[in-house]
């Protein structure tokens, strides 16, 4: 399969070359069949995680950074435990009355799975809210700052802890300790060292995202007591059950978790809290967002969304018999170290922002990207994913358009599927290679006239090198070179003249075809 990019049309091209008998081989002309146009509207270019119906596997493999899939073996207990047969004569926990004794029953059950499972100590209170990760950044002030004007700390190292600030701002003063980038990027935590000095010690609280899911940083221990005693908050949305948290030795103060990750279905949110951290509410702070209000109601005091506290009752039951915390946090290693592995050794035909020595590449969430943003490369890598069943690695955001896919890893991922992935990524890699060298013998004297050239593949491509003006005549000569074309780079970085007509990311390898009208206008059906 050959890629060509229509400059006009800012489209990819792509060609399949027919098959050949063996005796056919060496004589039979290669023509290129007709074009396939990849439209700017395709929909795995828009997060569509619907593939074609002819899709090979037959499950979809939705690598989403949520809501998500959950584990098989849950959905399944999910469909005959939440939506009973009408034979079983109960009803399941989307019809129930949050004040129901059945209702009672369940959510008992799920909070003491959740304690049980996450180790959670007796001085801390379970909550399931609603209003998601956005609405805990306006609780977590307004529910520790009781005046609005205290000092809280945030350490904002990606996109959700600067959302959260942001909010924070209306009921609180932030203290930000930063580690963006001067671009704005943002690819590692700051030391301990550096938060120990620059937090406010009279800080209502540190605020830390454990796990940023667009920037593809966790912490995978949180931090340290810090030496002015100040407790620690933790957005744990996106990491939340897949590894031990050591409350007291971290003195966590509040940690919330949005379900739609890890631990259920979007709609309903677990807030842990520290008793004595109770009753500090700001007095303007709505009944719904206050903890205190909540827990002394135990639970209900609104109507909480039954259905998906029962989820998440299951998918605790779930990591209990699967082995617990220890488990989870394994399993999680092993998949992310399949991708990472694959990534790193790759030849940079993908790279991830995140350098393996910082500590902090997340298992959750691993941005990547095809030879560096190449766009029609990365285009083509994910319509080729979405026709294979393979979903969810580019999703609409609010965030605009990066270069960076992402595969994200959460417990519905199986070890198995992301096995199914990395072998589709070293397979694309392989057909699409920038750095190999196919060596194949020279079929016509032509070529034979060419010397070798010491130069190096910026200085070839360079349109006053005599080599480069020597192609390009036998290109548009109509000779079927394009053999000579197989030693030389195509990387974008290779070209030193941005007035170059040869589109900048055309990329130039062993599956390429060097045609007449690589440079013509699109035919009028396509105009």
């Amino acid at each position: 399969m050959n890629v060509h990019l229509d400059p006009s049309l800012n489209e990819v091209h792509l060609f399949t070359s027919p098959s050949y008998d063996d005796d056919r081989c060496a004589s039979a002309p290669r023509r290129p069949a007709a074009p396939r146009v990849i439209r700017p509207d395709h929909p795995a270019l828009h997060g569509s995680l619907t593939p074609p119906v002819d899709c090979p596997p037959d499950k979809i493999l939705n690598f989403s950074p949520g809501p998500t899939n959950l584990p098989p073996a849950v959905e399944a207990a999910i469909q005959s435990r939440c939506f009973p047969d009408q034979s079983e004569k109960r009803l399941g926990s989307m019809a129930l009355s949050h004040r129901s004794p059945e209702f009672g029953s369940i959510l008992k059950r799920t909070l003491r799975l959740c304690r049980e499972v996450m180790q959670v100590p007796p001085e801390y209170e379970i909550l399931f809210t609603q209003g998601g990760g956005h609405g805990q950044f306006a609780a977590v002030p307004m529910n520790l700052c009781p005046t609005g004007r205290e000092v809280a700390s945030y350490v904002v190292n990606g996109t959700w802890s600067k959302r959260a600030v942001e909010e924070a701002s209306k009921y609180c003063s932030p203290h930000v300790i930063s580690a963006l980038n001067d671009d704005g990027s943002c690819t590692s935590y700051p030391s301990i060292e550096r938060i120990q000095s620059e937090i406010n010690p009279d800080s209502a609280f540190l605020y830390v995202c454990s796990n940023e899911t667009v920037n593809g940083l966790e912490l995978h221990q949180l931090l340290p007591r810090l030496n002015c005693g100040v407790p620690l908050v933790v957005d744990a949305s996106s990491d939340f059950t897949s590894k031990p948290i050591a409350w007291r030795e971290a003195n966590v103060g509040l940690l919330f978790a949005c379900a739609s990750k890890n631990i259920g279905h979007p709609g309903v949110t677990m807030v842990v809290v520290r008793k004595d951290l109770l009753g500090r509410a700001n007095p303007f702070t709505p009944g719904v967002f206050n903890y205190e209000t909540n827990i002394m109601a135990e639970n209900v005091w609104n109507t909480i969304p039954t259905f998906n506290v029962d989820v998440v009752g299951i998918m605790m039951e779930w990591i209990k018999e699967n082995g617990g915390m220890d488990s989870m946090e394994g399993t999680s290693i092993a998949k992310s170290e399949l991708v990472y592995d694959l990534i790193d050794n790759s030849d940079g035909f993908y790279s991830t922002p995140v350098a393996k020595e910082s500590g902090y590449r997340s298992r959750m969430n691993v941005p990547f990207c095809v030879v560096n943003g190449d766009e029609a490369l990365t285009d083509l890598f994910l319509v080729e994913c979405w026709e294979r069943g393979i979903v969810g690695l580019r999703t609409v955001t609010p965030f605009g358009k990066s270069i960076y896919q992402r595969v994200s890893l959460y417990h519905g991922v199986s070890y198995e599927e992301v096995v199914v992935l990395t072998n589709f990524m070293k397979e694309f890699a392989a057909k699409h290679s920038i750095s190999k060298v196919v060596e194949e013998p020279t079929p016509t004297s032509t070529l034979a006239t060419l010397p070798e050239s010491p130069l190096s593949s910026s200085q070839v491509f360079r349109p006053d090198s005599p080599l480069y003006q020597r192609m390009m005549d036998l290109c548009l000569a109509g000779n079927n070179n394009k053999e000579l074309f197989t030693k030389l780079s195509s990387s974008p970085n290779a070209v030193n003249d941005p007035a170059l007509t040869w589109p900048k990311n055309l990329k130039v390898n062993q599956y390429s075809r060097v045609t007449n009208d690589m440079f013509a206008p699109p035919p009028a059906s396509l105009r």
